[in-house]
């Protein structure tokens, strides 16, 4: 077990009249010049916590050094000239002033440490008419040789049946002229072996998926397309159907759908049998 230090009653003394003035880490400091000690700031604390010292002061009043960046005339005149100025125009004034060179962030942490407020909401008043009120587009700026001209066409936009491989999932989409439902564009890229599925037989029904029958994402011709279910297809993944040799891959499919089958048949037995309907 560590040993429990003690500290003298007049290091004790010493620590009661130093923090009436001093916040902890000075008076770690002086602490330590005093008894010729190397304590740390925590255990100070610990020991004004352990032996009930109190500073006397409210919080807002505990950060000393930052009362000491200025003067007691310094902090009165910022009392006096914070209402209805921002803080960079306050920190011009002081530096004026005082022949300074404080800085904007000083003056807001002083002013929000001490409670100091100026009175602006940041809102415009009842009233207030804009600068540029009237004003609209091109009306307020002007044309420029950069403006893009009625009509005009970007010269990156991919026609119609562009086709690009999707970063996602490796399937190539292709653009089409179909409503995008996310953005509302009346353009969209779509996975193109769903598309050349939906030209021959119609939307694909839910809860079916169009697959490949050769596993080759990029062989897109309506003979190596077949649709399948989710249940099927996770099974063929699971089966690893794209690394079958070519020769067996039918067999597979057939196996996976059996699978399917057999998994539907035995939870409708259990269901039926659950209610007593066997």
């Amino acid at each position: 077990m560590k040993k429990k230090i003690k500290y003298t009653p007049g290091q004790l003394d010493f620590l009661r009249d130093g923090y009436l003035t001093m916040n902890v880490r000075e008076l770690a400091r002086a602490f330590n010049r005093r008894f010729g000690k190397r304590k740390q700031v925590s255990a100070i604390l610990a020991t004004l916590k352990n032996h009930r010292i109190r500073c006397g002061r409210a919080p807002k009043d505990r950060l000393i050094s930052r009362l000491r960046l200025f003067t007691e005339q310094q902090a009165r005149f910022i009392r006096e000239n914070y209402a209805g100025r921002s803080a960079a125009e306050l920190a011009a004034l002081f530096n004026a002033r005082f022949k300074t060179a404080v800085s904007v962030q000083q003056i807001k942490t002083f002013v929000k440490n001490r409670g100091i407020v100026s009175g602006r909401s940041g809102h415009f008043p009842r009233g207030h008419k804009p600068w540029n009120a009237g004003t609209k587009g091109q009306g307020l700026t002007g044309a420029n040789e950069h403006s893009f001209k009625k009509g005009n066409t970007p010269a990156n936009r991919k026609p119609l049946g562009s086709e690009r491989i999707c970063p996602k999932d490796g399937f190539v989409l292709i653009k089409i002229a179909e409503r995008n439902p996310y953005t509302g564009f009346a353009t969209r890229y779509k996975h193109k072996h769903v598309h050349v599925w939906e030209q021959l037989h119609g939307p694909v029904p839910k809860g079916m998926v169009v697959a490949f029958r050769d596993g080759d994402k990029t062989n897109i011709v309506p003979e190596n397309l077949m649709l399948v279910s989710r249940a099927e297809l996770l099974r063929l993944n699971k089966h690893g159907y794209k690394q079958t040799p070519e020769e067996i891959k039918a067999s597979l499919l057939a196996l996976a759908r059996l699978e399917v089958k057999t998994y539907e048949a035995v939870r409708k037995s259990k269901e039926l049998s659950k209610h007593g309907l066997l």
